[in-house]
């Protein structure tokens, strides 16, 4: 639920939104060619997308392509997010065409993790003058905001990655099937979330997975996830229920269910005979 919702438009397109949702919240998100920088001030945003997973906490920033995502919202959520828009970057530049509008041949690029400073979290503040004040803001002023924020990022410790990131913005995702299923494996989410993820219905999903991997969806990652789960077992002094959450099972319950079913023994006692090999 959104307890919080303002934001500044640009030429009718959202640009800067400022808002608080109550939580706990899960949702499917879909924004293609798009992509936006993401500032807490409050709460944890968690986020799988078909590069994997994602975290980030209070005074936390992200950069991020966005596509088809699942977005889960923890804690006393607040956010300010600031969208790129293609043709807005190229109207911005339009005189100056700066190295990282260039389109590349790279894979989808993954999320940037930001550090904040005193220079961003300013900036940050700043913008809550044309959140109560929409009115001051134009498209002029807009636009010299985002490139404000441009030019903080690139000269941030990150700055070198962030270039990077830029340059691969706007290029087509080219992430092939299998390398969208191995990214997320081990992430804490349903088959119908997985197809929303790779851009398919769950029955076309199915299908080209049992094309590429001769078995179901559910079948194969629940024995990828146990796999792990054994060499976790084996090889650190992680708790049981941490290795549970970490190879993506929802509960310690259903792991050892599962566990139990695929070892014929309880994680405990598999972990308890391994140390005595």
């Amino acid at each position: 639920m959104i307890l919080n919702d303002n934001r500044i438009t640009y030429k009718g397109k959202p640009m800067f939104y400022h808002a608080e949702f109550k939580t706990p919240l899960r949702a499917c998100a879909k924004m293609e060619e798009l992509a936006c920088f993401v500032y807490m001030i409050d709460g944890t945003y968690e986020a799988f997308a078909s590069y994997g997973g994602f975290k980030v906490g209070a005074n936390e920033a992200l950069i991020k392509k966005c596509g088809n995502y699942i977005a889960n919202l923890q804690g006393s959520f607040e956010s300010v997010t600031i969208y790129f828009y293609p043709d807005v970057l190229h109207e911005m530049y339009k005189h100056e065409v700066p190295s990282f509008l260039s389109v590349t041949e790279e894979d989808i690029t993954m999320p940037k993790k930001v550090i904040a400073n005193e220079l961003l979290d300013k900036f940050i503040n700043n913008l809550f003058i044309y959140f109560d004040n929409p009115e001051l803001m134009d498209d002029e002023l807009a636009l010299l905001k985002l490139k404000e924020l441009i030019l903080i990022l690139l000269k941030s410790e990150q700055g070198g990655s962030i270039h990077k990131f830029l340059s691969e913005l706007f290029s087509p995702d080219k992430l092939q099937f299998t390398t969208i299923i191995q990214n997320n494996i081990f992430n804490n989410m349903s088959i119908e979330e997985l197809a929303f993820i790779c851009n398919k219905s769950l029955s076309s999903l199915k299908r080209e997975f049992k094309k590429v991997y001769d078995d179901t969806p559910a079948h194969y990652i629940k024995n990828k996830r146990l796999e792990y789960a054994e060499q976790l077992l084996s090889s650190t002094s992680n708790s049981i229920s941490d290795i549970a959450f970490d190879v993506g099972f929802q509960d310690v319950t259903t792991f050892s269910a599962s566990f139990r079913v695929r070892f014929k023994d309880s994680p405990t006692n598999y972990r308890l005979n391994q140390s005595r090999k």
